[in-house]
């Protein structure tokens, strides 16, 4: 069975709780989106003002962190990028003009080079953004790996639908 056939049935068995879920994504995130050294699960607030990471994954370390906060205020060019176009490309995060207001307080610290998001939806509506961040190096993003976070993306919005 294919990654995402796999991915498609535990995040449709109401028996998997929403944490495991959460984490499966980030893993097979890892699996299938190349140069993807951490990979987070956003929650939009009401209003789209602020997101709240559910978890990230630091596949270097094997550790997972949640609680992080990012408000519209801070960081408007990307929340405005990413609410308009859905997805956000950098392989040169630290230069570009949607994500470089990350550098000082979040890419920096983390060492993070390039970054590749991808929107998720509810009834066609923002609800969170699960993102790919290259660590250490630029990671150029293919347009399969844009399609396979899309998909990822898709199939991952149904399980916010049920109560993340």
């Amino acid at each position: 069975m294919d990654p995402i056939t796999e991915l498609t049935e535990k995040l449709t068995n109401p028996t998997i709780s929403v944490d495991n879920k959460l984490i499966e994504i980030c893993q097979r995130t890892h699996q299938l989106i190349e140069g993807a050294d951490r990979i987070s699960l956003w929650s939009f607030s009401q209003g789209l003002n602020k997101i709240t990471s559910l978890l990230s994954f630091d596949t270097n370390s094997g550790q997972f962190t949640s609680g992080q906060e990012l408000s519209r205020d801070d960081y408007t060019e990307y929340f405005d990028a990413i609410i308009k176009n859905e997805v956000i490309n950098a392989p040169r995060a630290r230069d570009h003009v949607f994500t470089q207001c990350f550098n000082e307080s979040y890419f920096e610290p983390l060492k993070i080079y390039s970054l590749l998001d991808f929107i998720l939806h509810n009834d066609f509506k923002p609800m969170g953004i699960i993102c790919c961040e290259g660590v250490g190096k630029v990671k150029y993003w293919s347009g399969e790996n844009i399609e396979t976070l899309k998909r990822i993306a898709n199939i991952s919005s149904c399980c916010f639908q049920q109560g993340t």
